[in-house]
């Protein structure tokens, strides 16, 4: 719990969701909040997306599977993504633009169907929060029109510090490039 900062002691046994929702509500009572307590799966995200009410999609699974799987429901509906993946100190976000800019795809080769799902990756506790934080900026940046990372990938390490910005090419062979 130390790295998630919307939870505390007296909260737990209390589903995550409705937690936050408390949470979040006291921060800002104007902001209408819509929790769903379900896992994010082939079946399940395409419910979420059955009205044209959305324009972005922000990725904070804690597995490969389920970032692919939203890269692949981002490009399919023309919707602007951010990626983010964390595990220990390290960390990576992509901004993906569907029909303009390479994808999760392009960059990443998707896990062989045959292996065992990994789970979840090992975490840090304050990786996330900067990660997070990095995600939301690179939501407003781009709804704002300011450069962003589309075509880019930024890769922080946080045991040096270090932030670094690798430029990307949009792979003519991957699905997105239909």
């Amino acid at each position: 719990m130390q790295r998630q900062i919307l939870y505390n002691e007296t909260q737990i046994g209390k589903a995550k969701a409705e937690s936050a929702k408390d949470v979040l509500t006291k921060l800002n009572s104007d902001v209408e909040i819509n929790t769903y307590k379900e896992f994010i799966d082939e079946n399940s995200i395409y419910k979420y997306l059955r009205d044209d009410s959305y324009d972005f999609i922000v990725d904070c699974s804690d597995n490969f599977k389920t970032k692919f799987l939203v890269n692949r429901v981002a490009i399919e509906n023309n919707l602007r993504c951010v990626i983010a993946g964390i595990k220990d100190f390290y960390g990576q976000i992509i901004t993906i633009n569907p029909k303009k800019t390479a994808c999760y795809q392009c960059v990443f080769s998707e896990p062989i169907e045959s292996l065992p799902d990994e789970g979840p990756l090992p975490v840090i506790g304050v990786t996330p929060g900067i990660l997070g934080t990095l995600e939301a900026l690179e939501v407003i940046k781009t709804v704002l029109g300011l450069p962003n990372l589309e075509n880019r990938v930024l890769m922080v390490n946080l045991i040096d510090l270090r932030f670094n910005i690798i430029d990307i090419v949009k792979n003519e062979s991957c699905f997105c490039s239909e």
